[in-house]
């Protein structure tokens, strides 16, 4: 070790660094599904496509068809999950 002599090896770094994100992904909110649900573009899509969400009275549980699924993952910045849906859909595998 007498011959690491740089400053970063012991995770050294000035207190003034303000940290950067460098992906929207981490600095992007979450969507729950009633915020989803009441987007004004989620709402014309669903004017457009009947049939493609329900909701379960009893449960409260949000049901998504594919395509509505799809956009949701995509609003929430979720390229795995949307990947794993299209997978398991078998579209795109």
């Amino acid at each position: 070790m007498a011959n690491q002599d740089k400053a970063t090896v012991f995770s050294v770094e000035s207190a003034h660094r303000v940290p950067n994100v460098k992906h929207l992904r981490r600095r992007s909110r979450i969507y729950t599904p009633e915020e989803f649900l009441a987007l004004p573009m989620v709402q014309e899509f669903i004017r457009k496509n009947p049939n493609q969400h329900f909701v379960n009275e009893d449960t409260g549980e949000v049901m998504l068809a594919q395509k509505l699924a799809e956009l949701y993952c995509s609003v929430n910045n979720g390229k795995k999950m949307k990947k794993a849906l299209r997978r398991a859909f078998g579209d795109k595998a």
